[in-house]
């Protein structure tokens, strides 16, 4: 095995998250696919590398969920990924999301990742950072690159 994969690793610098993802993942497989990752306390990875597809284009579409009612899709998969990182007993969530393509981000990216961020924080959830996993790699998508 990989040294760099080590259980016991702590991914102190958000390089550091990219070199395991990039590992862990390497290139976009998928055409649309978000994936979850999760990192206990220390932040070290923990718990499941969960792969999310058919997740809805819109950020903001509203939807009906019957504990939570009408609600924009970004705040019920930030309130979701909260119940997971409870579940788990994790402290922060990674979210990378993946699509077949260049390295530039796109504008269905940049929104998810705003709303995601927005979201996460407002439902105290723990989002350590977002990345896009393309035909070349993996690149991290910074506040900078979501922010209008």
């Amino acid at each position: 095995m990989d040294p760099r994969l080590d259980h016991d690793r702590v991914l102190r610098h958000d390089s550091d998250l990219e070199e395991v993802l990039e590992l862990l993942l390497d290139r976009a497989l998928n055409p649309r696919q978000m994936w979850l990752l999760f990192l206990d306390a220390d932040g070290r990875l923990t718990g499941p590398i969960m792969p999310c597809d058919d997740y809805p284009l819109d950020p903001f579409r509203l939807d009906e969920i019957d504990d939570l009612g009408l609600l924009p899709c970004a705040e019920i998969l930030a309130v979701w990924i909260g119940g997971l990182i409870a579940a788990i007993d994790a402290a922060q969530a990674v979210i990378v999301w993946e699509r077949r393509g260049p390295r530039e981000f796109t504008d269905d990216e940049r929104a998810w990742a705003g709303a995601m961020a927005v979201e996460c924080g407002a439902e105290g959830v723990g989002l350590r950072a977002q990345f896009v996993l393309h035909d070349d790699g993996i690149r991290q998508l910074t506040a900078d690159d979501h922010l209008v």
